[in-house]
Formats: structure tokens, sequence, C-alpha cells
């Protein structure tokens, strides 16, 4: 595999990226860079920098191919971009020795940790920690977040390594360090039920592959008054999709919000609806919680925007290479944390892309969110694979916040989630449907929520950094 190092390489990252959903062969992850971490022990340092960067343009070439459905040169661009941030830790990590099997983990999560920040705010999404969402190894996220999910991770393809090379003692630590961090998991401190209400999702259905700024948004409207009407339904709580509603600001004097109004009466429950608030050239995604009384209780704008989908960064240059005319309007971003008031108590909102941040579930969780709801589209995708990364996220948020999360896509997959991760129903994809449940408001806090994703940040950089420090002192000292 040396010889034909970079070919290799992208084959054996790409049979990584069928770890993520909707395939879920989480196994292929540890195995995968176990035999990366093997086959380079014999590499110069730039063949090992060549290999890694090769590994991760297979990954994310496979990982990313959903990005085509909006911009296949975007898809050209992001893979070198998000392969560099995942190469240039591990470039850091010794090539034997006992500060390899520390620094390794170290690297992935220090890697990921960038992919969260940058570029343009961050695009986490095909994260490692999608794959193990159905192992032992989630219960971690309770402890530190998915961030230590993606530790073990490495820990396993340390595991992997030491069996290639015979290495018994190496695989038995390994294994034994990983046992530990699921045990942790298993004693990490969840929170409690205040109050089981009933809850409910609505999907509009309708086609997948389709854009905002080409949709007829008023069908999409009445597409969610449809679904509820078709059904008899009872609930406290109802969460409509993304972008379900689209209003001239102020929102709340559209007769598209009175319509919400009235049916909030009529059930006598909260609904959060999702406007599209038109506002001149741009717009506001926001979430607001529509009392019984068919009042506001409170309003959440969203916060994280989509780059190249609800705003262009450096739009000058950009619209000179490529047709803007389906991101005509931007949106304005909202601040503050993610939550919004209601009668039933502080809901924790996230919209749509928001999910895959840890830290937006979180501000709300730290506010004292008891519940989380995630609006969210997916209609511009024409495959699952979105849908189902956009799920995987919601039970990660669910299970590291120990909360129910609810979440309403118009056309993707909606879902009522359990605080362990379980998804307790399901929608298809394109169908319209409400889905109703008995859910939990809760209160508490994991060591996630209160500790967040810094500790786990700075202590694997410092791990990293004081690994290659030491081998490189070892090195002059010979």
């Amino acid at each position: 595999m040396n010889r034909l190092a970079p070919i290799g390489r992208l084959a054996l990252g790409a049979a990584i990226s069928f770890s993520l959903p909707p395939y879920g062969l989480w196994m292929l992850t540890p195995i995968g860079l176990g035999l990366h971490l093997r086959f380079s022990q014999a590499s110069t340092k730039r063949q090992q920098l060549l290999n890694t960067f090769s590994l991760w343009v297979g990954y994310y070439g496979v990982a990313l191919v959903w990005m085509t459905d909006l911009t296949f040169a975007g898809w050209l661009a992001a893979i070198p971009v998000q392969a560099a941030l995942m190469s240039a830790p591990m470039a850091l990590v010794p090539d034997s020795g006992i500060g390899r099997s520390i620094a390794f983990p170290a690297s992935l999560v220090v890697g990921e940790a960038f992919r969260w920040v940058i570029p343009f705010g961050g695009v986490p999404m095909s994260s490692l920690a999608m794959g193990p969402i159905d192992s032992y190894l989630v219960d971690t996220v309770r402890v530190s977040g998915p961030l230590l999910l993606i530790a073990s991770i490495g820990i396993l393809a340390i595991a992997v390594e030491g069996a290639l090379s015979t290495q018994i003692r190496k695989v038995m630590v390994a294994l034994a360090t990983v046992l530990l961090l699921i045990a942790l998991g298993q004693f990490a401190p969840v929170g409690t039920s205040n109050a089981v209400i009933e809850g409910s999702v609505v999907q509009a259905g309708g086609q997948l592959g389709t854009r905002a700024a080409s949709s007829d948004q008023g069908a999409v409207f009445a597409r969610h008054l449809e679904a509820v009407e078709l059904q008899d339904i009872e609930t406290d709580l109802m969460v409509w999709s993304e972008s379900s509603v689209t209003a001239f600001a102020p929102l709340e004097q559209s007769k598209e919000f009175k319509s919400v109004a009235q049916l909030a009466k009529r059930l006598d429950a909260v609904i959060v609806a999702n406007f599209s608030e038109i506002d001149g050239d741009y717009f506001r995604n926001a979430s607001v919680a529509v009392e019984p009384t068919g009042s506001i209780g409170g309003r959440y704008d969203k916060v994280h925007l989509v780059p190249f989908g609800e705003y262009i960064p450096l739009r000058s240059v950009v619209e000179k290479f490529a047709d803007l005319s389906l991101i005509s309007r931007e949106a304005l971003p909202g601040s503050g944390a993610g939550i919004v008031n209601s009668s039933l108590g502080p809901i924790g909102n996230v919209i749509s892309f928001e999910v895959y941040f840890p830290e937006r579930v979180r501000s709300g969780n730290k506010m004292g969110a008891q519940i989380i709801t995630n609006p969210t589209l997916a209609s511009s995708y024409e495959s699952s694979l979105v849908p189902e990364q956009s799920l995987a996220s919601a039970r990660l948020r669910a299970i590291e916040s120990d909360r129910w999360v609810l979440q309403a896509s118009t056309t993707g997959y909606s879902a009522i989630v359990a605080p362990d991760g379980h998804v307790v129903k399901r929608s298809k994809l394109r169908e319209q449907t409400v889905l109703s449940s008995p859910i939990e408001l809760r209160s508490g806090q994991t060591w996630a929520t209160t500790l967040g994703k810094k500790p786990i940040s700075v202590f694997a950089a410092l791990l990293l950094i004081t690994s290659a420090l030491m081998r490189s002192r070892s090195r002059h000292s010979k």
C-alpha cells in the first residue's frame, strides 16, 4: 500500500465514508484509520503528509457528494479544504511510541474542532461522530459531547493498528480505555422529567430537489395546514418545518400569522412555526412560539446561517464566476441563545443547519430549555444523504443534552427523538404527515452541556503538541 499510497489512501478514505448515515457501517472508520496508521509506520514525513491528505480527500470526496445538489464547483472546492483541516493536526502525530497512541485520537478531535469553526463559521456535516450513532460508543457524548466520541473512534483505530502490528499490549490498553469511557457515559448525570405532554411535528411533503427561490411558498404553507386538517390531532406542542410560512415584515401583521394563530387557538396548543420574514432585499429565518391565545410567546432568529445557502461570502467576487440568482435575497443573522419562551416553559430552538452545532443547542439548554425543537427543510437535496445526517445529528443532540428533540422537515425526515437517542416516530421522505407522541419536559444538565466543547478541544490540542515536542526532543538527543 505504500507504493500505491496516494491511490490506496483515496480508496481507504472513500471506504471510511460509508460509516456515515445512511450506510451506518461505523466500524469502517476505526478499521480504515487503523490500516492507515499501520501502513504509515515506515513512511517518511513527506509520504505521511501526502498519504494523510489523500485519505481525507477520498473520505470527503464521497462524504460531501450531497453538495453537488447545490453546486458542483462548491463540492470540488470543499474537498481539499476539509481534507487539509483534518490532515494538518495529524502531521504532528509521532511515528512511533506511546506518544503516537495518545496523539492520534487527539489529532482527530482537533481536526473536527477546526471543521466546526472554519471556514465561514464551520461546516460540521459528514462528521465522524455520526457513524456510531447506534453503537455503545454514543453514550460518551453525555460526558464531553461528540468530540469525545470521535476520540473513542481514534482510540479504537490505535487498537486496530496494534492488532495488525501484533502489539497485544497496545490493543488491550486501547480497548480498556474505550470501555472506561463507555462506562463513564453510563454514570454521567442526566436530567429529570418535569411533565409529560403530547408533542407533534408536521411534515408538509412534496418533491425533493427543489429550491425556496423557485418554489411556491404559499403551497408549502397550505400543505402544512392541510396535513393538520387531515388528522384528528390532540397536542400540547406542535412544530412546523423550516420556511413553512413566508411573510413580509413584521410577520405578526401578516395573514399567514393570523392563520397559524387561529389554528393554535383551535388546537389549544403552542405551535412553533418557522417564518421566512422578508424585509426589503433581506430576510430573517425566524421561529416563533404561537400561544393558544393567538399571541407570540417568544421568537428566535437563526444565528448560524448557511454559507452559500442563506448568504454568499465574498459575494462581489463569487458573482463573477457563478449564477447567484437562486440566492438573490440574503438572510440577516440573529443573536443570542437558541431559545423561545412559551406558556409551556423555555423551548430550545435550533433551525435546520444549526442542529449540527452542539454549542447552539447548548446555548438554549443553559438558558433553561426543557425540550429541543428543530425546524428544518432538506428539500434542496435529491437523496436521503442530508436528511439521514440531519436526523443523526438530532439524535446526538438529544443524548448529549438529555432532552427530547422534535425535528420537523418539509420533505426530509421528520422525527420525535427520545433523550437516549431512540427515534420514537419517523416520517418517510416526501410524505405529508403529522407525527405525535407523549414527550417529556426535562431539566438538569449533563456534563457535556455544563462543560461544552472547549475543555476537550484544548486538552486534545495540548496532548497533540506535547507529544510532538517530546518526539522532537527525543530525536535531537540521539
